[in-house]
């Protein structure tokens, strides 16, 4: 069972150093502000980080199987919604999937069906 939800998603683009990201941690946990995924990259000279908080982004909670991925594309992709960026993470039996489409609201009842 998939069940997905929208949500917010924000992007920090910083010059690439050494304790950068401990410093935008440090600031997001000033704020008060709980990070449910987050990937970071080097672009560069730049350091990317991409957390769950501004943008919006579709979220979506699956048990963590062999063909999870597959599925989901599959069903995106009958429903003509294009995928801008995906990653993922999983511990244990649960996984979770973030994603921006051409179409969020949409990619959310597709996958919620």
């Amino acid at each position: 069972m998939i069940k997905a939800r929208m949500a917010k998603e924000a992007i920090v683009r910083i010059n690439n150093r050494a304790g950068a990201l401990a410093q935008v941690t440090r600031g997001l946990a000033d704020m008060g502000l709980n990070i449910e995924a987050v990937i970071a990259t080097i672009e560069g000279a730049e350091a990317v980080i991409r957390e769950v908080q501004e943008a919006r982004v579709v979220v979506a909670e699956v048990e963590h199987r062999p063909g999870l991925l597959r599925e989901i594309t599959e069903k995106l992709a009958r429903q003509n919604i294009d995928l801008s960026y995906l990653y993922a993470t999983a511990t244990g039996d649960r996984c979770l999937v973030i994603f921006s489409s051409t179409n969020n609201d949409w990619a959310v009842k597709v996958l919620n069906d």
